[in-house]
């Protein structure tokens, strides 16, 4: 506080200017307020267009947000690229060779050729996982009468064809044990003789039957099958055709599954495309009636033993890994395990 001396009174600055001539002038005073709080008014509008002024110039908290969530979208996005990328990037081994990534999925047109072998699900990862056990993997159609054939015939022909692919694919007897009595009574009589010299020589009874080389044995998993049939007249009078397009799965045993590269080398696939003819009514002679073996389409092998197949046998891949099933190495044939393109021309093994 400032002292000052005054009338030879001591006064401070305060009192000073409360005792002002003019502070003590109402009119002044007056003056004095309205001019106060005018320029404070004005004080007050300059600071808020400054503010207006700053708040133009930055980004709005929203237009913050909103390009804070777009930088956050674009990070995420390139690192899941990134991420994605890295797990298609195909794996390298310890000795720096590409290692076929472990698939997750099974892809129905297509066998995974390095992946873990359980004998459990010895199907996994292969087309056959999806279908069903023995025959009923093979779809019939609700029977119509066709020609002279009612209804109920035309199921009874089903019911036929459906045993004698049972009997000849999928039958331990047939499969097992080479036995083939049971599949030739299916057949008329007149038919049996002809069947039973085809089935006779090698190789020519693969085209028949199905029989597993010997020292190799199935799971108890057993066969699958996928694929369907479908009837039509036959070219004479009291004949019915049917033709079948089915792929049929075998998974065979292995005592040393860990030592598998992929379920190929224990499951294998054999494609058929075969016709059966039923002829009954007066127009045949008694022996010729019931079912006959058509023209089919023939056979395709895959993930098999190649040295098996040149007797006609059925053998799994890993029985000759050095010459795989199918040709060009990991490459999937079209049609090999879909019945419903065309059956493959390749021949896979290498004579």
């Amino acid at each position: 506080m400032i002292s000052h001396r005054l009338w030879g009174k001591h006064v401070d600055e305060d009192n000073l200017l409360e005792t002002h001539p003019d502070l003590m002038d109402p009119e002044w005073r007056k003056h004095a307020q309205t001019d106060a709080w005018l320029g404070a008014k004005s004080d007050r509008k300059k600071f808020r267009k400054q503010q207006k002024r700053a708040r133009r110039n930055a980004p709005s908290p929203g237009r913050g947000r909103r390009w804070g969530l777009i930088a956050f979208v674009l990070i995420l996005a390139v690192t899941t690229a990134v991420v994605v990328a890295l797990g298609r990037r195909t794996p390298t081994s310890e000795a720096g060779t590409p290692d076929t990534p472990v698939p997750t999925t099974v892809n129905p047109t297509s066998v995974a050729q390095y992946a873990p072998v359980d004998l459990k699900h010895a199907y996994a990862r292969t087309p056959a996982d999806a279908w069903r056990k023995g025959i009923d993997g093979i779809t019939v159609p609700a029977p119509a009468a066709l020609g002279s054939f009612t209804a109920p015939q035309v199921g009874d022909a089903y019911t036929k064809v459906k045993q004698a692919i049972t009997a000849s694919r999928l039958d331990p007897a047939v499969l097992d044990r080479h036995d083939t009595a049971a599949y030739l009574a299916l057949f008329a009589k007149d038919a049996e003789g002809a069947i039973a010299k085809e089935l006779g020589t090698k190789p020519d009874f693969s085209a028949y039957v199905t029989e597993l080389a010997d020292g190799y044995h199935l799971l108890d998993q057993g066969p699958r099958t996928f694929g369907s049939m479908t009837a039509k007249a036959g070219a004479k009078p009291g004949e019915l055709m049917v033709d079948v397009k089915y792929v049929t799965a075998y998974a065979f045993d292995n005592v040393h599954p860990d030592g598998l590269q992929g379920p190929w080398e224990i499951v294998s696939f054999v494609r058929s495309d075969e016709s059966y003819v039923v002829r009954q009514g007066k127009n045949f002679a008694a022996g010729s009636r019931g079912l006959w073996p058509g023209d089919g389409g023939g056979s395709f092998y895959d993930s098999i033993g190649c040295e098996a197949l040149k007797q006609g046998y059925l053998a799994p891949a890993y029985a000759n890994p050095d010459q795989p099933g199918l040709p060009g190495d990991d490459q999937d044939v079209p049609g090999a395990y879909d019945p419903s393109l065309p059956m493959p021309d390749v021949h896979g093994c290498k004579d």
